[in-house]
């Protein structure tokens, strides 16, 4: 069965939702829990803003000013997100920062699914909304491909395999294989530490 841009939309805001939710109650799994979230929503909001904005504005002109603020509300919500992939997952400033990331992708997503995709809904065809659908999975899939969001100081897995030295990224997910305990609070020598104990370094 093929799915329209609107229903794709809304599963990738439960989708978000839910990784929010484990974010907040599994403090543990935090660090994979995070690249997840960088990785979906960096695809979801490029999907959005290359295919179903411009729809959107083109079909709807009444939505242009809410199409532009939702573009900038991705912008800004990508920006907390760097942020968070620099902090420790097991401080309190983690927790501030997450729950002002959860309350503006709250407000963005309260906006756009009783105003903006209602107009585009009633503006174009059935047959229109999934060839939009097509053209977001789409261009999801090669977001994600591409990897993570670059911040300062962070590089996806897949970069990070390119160089000579793991990254913090990467000695966590070893640890997480691996079982290893309290790995969510470890500094990177902490944990290249505990993975020669285990001998899965």
């Amino acid at each position: 069965m093929t799915l329209d841009a609107i229903s794709m939309i809304k599963s990738d805001h439960r989708d978000v939702e839910r990784l929010f939710g484990r974010l907040k109650k599994d403090t543990e799994d935090r660090p994979a829990l995070l690249a997840e979230l960088a990785a979906k929503f960096v695809a979801h909001s490029r999907g959005e803003e290359e295919l179903v904005y411009p729809e959107i504005a083109k079909t709807v002109p009444s939505e242009k000013n809410q199409v532009r603020e939702g573009a900038e509300e991705h912008h800004q919500a990508e920006r907390m997100l760097l942020n968070l992939l620099d902090v420790d997952t097991d401080t309190a400033q983690f927790d501030t920062l997450l729950n002002e990331l959860v309350l503006a992708v709250a407000h963005h997503v309260q906006e756009e699914e009783s105003e903006i995709l209602p107009a585009l809904k009633k503006a174009v065809s059935r047959e229109r909304l999934e060839e939009l659908g097509r053209a977001f999975s789409e261009r999801k899939a090669q977001e994600i491909q591409h990897g993570l969001p670059v911040g300062s100081g962070n590089k996806s897995r897949k970069q990070s395999r390119g160089s000579k030295e793991p990254s913090k990224e990467d000695l966590y997910h070893r640890a997480q294989e691996a079982k290893v305990p309290g790995r969510s609070s470890m500094t990177k020598e902490e944990l290249t530490q505990a993975l020669q104990k285990s001998g899965k370094a």
